[in-house]
């Protein structure tokens, strides 16, 4: 049961923290960081991790990691009430506690600027606040115009190619025939269908997918791709570093980064429907009969701003991604109340996207993350968005014919070069320093915005 499961989660955690906060890793800890020890860059990098999480784990009182539990189960369970009735204000006493716990928490990790930083780091380890912030910034000024001038082309698509109804089992069918094209092994892990796609990665041989199917094509195809990439990732961290500090993602937004590629890069490209979209023929015949491959290819590349996140499309997504991360800055630093966190909301939605939300429940109510305490996990999506982009240019530079070979039907020389350059580093590097090693170049957003302006300024006529 959910109850049984959480207890076992909850007891794992807790022989961890444990371990984690034994007095005698101290000295295990100094006798490794002395230059004597004469360590090699992977085992420099297992302290260094390893130092990390104890640091975190030592600096937190135990009454507070108690009370921000409590206060967590009791905001998730007000939040989903007051979603429900579409109520604000009685939500805002639980989320003004959970802001003010994780202002403690972050005052005893400790931090060099802004609270901000101690939280964003159990996300994405190393990342800088002010870089992440100018880089968020760089992206959204990218794209309140190209939306804006999306929204004035008047070029949108025929939706019905992709509304159907497609049918769940051949939907699922096509979906298990991608993902094993991609080269998840179905012999180390399975898929699934859950309310919300998630990818658990127990083992690399026990990697479980999960997905969802609608009768709109896109939810269902597209979120098994993107849960195949994060499962990809799962399957192929490094094996000798399994159940070290060092045998897990990188960070959030790495993993983002490689379910975005799939998803996006791949998933929503030319030369990849150029070879499936005959096979979704076959299963469809009905569905996609009269709409030809352009129909088919700007449908699934829509640009339509709307309320929520999870269903927003590749562009705009990041502007709700960009709002999450300033609002959520603003309240932890004591710069916006809680109180007044919908009216900003809303006014900031309709500047970035161009819609007032017309009720909470589509607005500042919509995601559970705060009422779970995830303060500094939203940044990492866009991150992810990012590091994607950069990685598929590079993976194209390194193998010239790669777009050929994906219309071909091959995935698999692009599964190959994330597993060499992504996934076999496991966390020995940051996400900026492990982009940098992979690609030659530093982490920037410039590839991400070539890649929407060259992929959507021909869909749309912009300039």
């Amino acid at each position: 049961t959910a109850e049984r499961l959480a207890a076992v989660g909850q007891t794992v955690a807790g022989l961890a923290h444990e371990k984690l906060t034994d007095p005698s890793l101290d000295e295990d800890l100094a006798r490794l960081t002395d230059p004597a020890a004469d360590l090699d860059e992977e085992q420099r990098a297992q302290v260094r991790e390893l130092a990390r999480l104890r640091d975190r784990a030592i600096k937190v009182p135990r009454d507070l990691v108690r009370a921000i539990a409590e206060t967590q189960s009791k905001a998730t369970a007000k939040w989903a009430e007051a979603r429900a009735q579409k109520d604000f204000p009685s939500f805002v006493p639980y989320l003004e506690e959970i802001f003010s716990l994780k202002r403690q928490m972050a005052d005893a990790i400790g931090y060099r600027k802004e609270p901000y930083e101690a939280l964003l780091d159990e996300y994405e380890p190393g990342g800088n606040v002010e870089s992440i912030a100018r880089t968020l910034e760089e992206v959204r000024s990218f794209l309140v115009p190209l939306v804006a001038e999306v929204a004035e082309s008047g070029r949108q698509p025929d939706m019905r190619v992709v509304e159907g109804p497609y049918e769940a089992d051949k939907q699922d069918v096509f979906g298990r025939e991608i993902a094993a094209a991609m080269g998840f092994d179905m012999k180390a892990g399975r898929l699934d269908i859950s309310e919300h796609p998630f990818t658990s990665g127990i083992h690399a041989g026990d990697v479980r997918l999960t997905t969802r199917y609608k009768d709109d094509l896109s939810v269902g195809l597209f979120g098994t791709m993107h849960e195949a990439g994060h499962g990809l990732y799962e399957q192929n961290l490094p094996a000798a570093q399994r159940r070290t500090p060092l045998g897990v993602a990188t960070s959030l937004g790495i993993h983002e980064s490689q379910s975005r590629l799939w998803e996006n890069q791949v998933g929503r490209s030319r030369p990849f429907w150029t070879h499936y979209l005959p096979r979704l023929r076959e299963l469809f015949p009905r569905q996609l009969e009269g709409f030809s491959f352009d129909d088919f290819y700007r449908a699934i590349n829509v640009v339509r701003p709307s309320f929520i996140r999870i269903e927003a499309d590749e562009v705009t997504y990041n502007l709700h991604i960009v709002l999450r991360f300033e609002l959520e800055r603003d309240l932890l630093q004591g710069n916006l109340a809680v109180k007044d966190l919908e009216g900003i909301w809303n006014e900031r939605f309709e500047k970035y996207l161009g819609l007032t939300p017309p009720s909470p429940d589509l607005g500042v109510l919509q995601d559970i993350h705060w009422a779970f305490g995830l303060i500094g996990y939203f940044p990492t999506y866009t991150l992810g968005n990012i590091f994607a982009a950069q990685l598929y240019e590079a993976a194209k530079e390194a193998i010239p014919d790669l777009e050929k070979k994906i219309e071909s039907g091959n995935l698999l020389p692009l599964k190959d070069w994330l597993v060499e350059h992504v996934h076999r580093w496991g966390r020995r590097y940051d996400s900026e320093d492990l982009i940098e090693k992979a690609t030659g170049k530093k982490a920037s957003a410039e590839p991400f915005t070539r890649y929407l302006r060259d992929k959507y300024g021909p869909l749309y006529g912009l300039k």
